[in-house]
């Protein structure tokens, strides 16, 4: 039988550090030991130079004391890859002295501040008084230090999910990105499995309102996100993901130990950096048994498993938006028509 050539990884989450300073509900991470056993030159070794998108995370990635280095390390390596660093904006001068730094190296680097709800939601979600008003603050200053790439990131949970659209209309108001992704549970990255999924109807009505404001955008951008959007409520309802799982093929998640893991969810290890190089460990048979595994799963719908995937289905989705464009127009002109109707003549 002819094996499958091995798919070439496109995009990572790289977890720097498990040092936070956030208390948040659905993540654990700030109860983990400190983890940094990658030092800069480890990275610089290690990733393969054909990553498009980096998401460098933690903990809370910019407490590490060597992040200017490592940030710089990962750029190099990836291949100049863009880099996304998400970060709680707690500490507003510490954020923007260290992403200035990172900027001469990284020259494009983007910025997702979580925001989770208004300020009393966001401030018991993350366990730290106040932390609404910090990271609205470190939002409002990013682009002064020149800074473009800007995005609120929103995980949502039962008790938020109703303001989703609220922190959307928030992100507009700033002139900044909107993304927003479902609280997963996970033992290798999250750290917990207490995270109780939306009902169904909760997630369509919210979503759904969601991709309405989405599609009334003028950016395409939009359009695209409200893509995912829909594949978020499908999964809601179904258990089914709109596409394949791209996870140990497009995608792979690095963790602090030096673990290359699937994604963020399985717990199950292609194997480690510091033992092996990267080529060793995407190319071996332990690698290619634990993608033919994962290829069907469907435990969850996230945007790191499956951009790739919907990068490779251009007209499916140009015609999903194009079809929802024009179900809405028609619905708002539908409801105009109706209350022109109903006006004393």
């Amino acid at each position: 039988m002819t094996r499958m050539p091995t798919p070439i990884p496109l995009e990572a989450i790289v977890s720097v550090t498990n040092r936070c300073d956030a208390r948040c509900e659905m993540c654990n991470i700030w109860q983990l030991d400190r983890q940094e056993l990658l030092g800069p030159e480890d990275y610089r070794r290690a990733l393969p130079n054909s990553l498009q998108n980096v998401n460098l995370t933690g903990g809370e990635a910019l407490l590490r004391p060597d992040i200017v280095e490592v940030a710089h390390a990962i750029y190099e390596a990836s291949g100049c890859a863009r880099i996304i660093i998400a970060t709680n904006g707690f500490r507003t001068e510490r954020t923007l002295a260290t992403l200035g730094q990172i900027r001469a190296h990284v020259p494009e680097v983007g910025v997702a501040v979580s925001i989770d709800g208004n300020a009393a939601t966001h401030d018991r979600m993350r366990g730290v008084p106040k932390a609404y008003e910090r990271a609205i603050e470190t939002l409002k200053s990013l682009h002064a230090i020149g800074i473009r790439d800007v995005r609120i990131g929103f995980t949502a949970t039962p008790e938020n999910v109703a303001e989703l659209v609220q922190v959307y209309e928030l992100a507009q108001s700033l002139g900044v990105e909107f993304a927003a992704t479902i609280a997963q549970n996970s033992k290798v990255y999250y750290s917990t499995d207490v995270n109780r999924s939306i009902p169904p109807t909760m997630v369509e009505r919210h979503f759904g309102a969601l991709i309405d404001k989405r599609l009334a955008s003028p950016s395409p951008k939009n359009w695209l996100r409200a893509y995912f959007d829909d594949g978020v409520i499908h999964f809601a309802k179904t258990g089914e993901r709109k596409t394949q799982c791209d996870a140990a093929s497009g995608f792979f998640y690095l963790a602090p130990s030096g673990d290359v893991y699937p994604c963020l969810t399985v717990p199950t290890a292609l194997g480690n950096i510091r033992e092996q190089s990267f080529d060793e460990i995407w190319n071996s048979e332990r690698a290619r048994n634990i993608r033919e595994q994962v290829s069907s799963c469907r435990k969850c719908w996230m945007v790191c498993t499956s951009r790739t995937q919907i990068k490779r289905q251009p007209f499916a989705v140009a015609s999903w938006i194009a079809r929802e464009q024009a179900t809405a127009v028609a619905a708002r002109a539908m409801r105009a028509i109706g209350l022109l109707a109903s006006e004393p003549r």
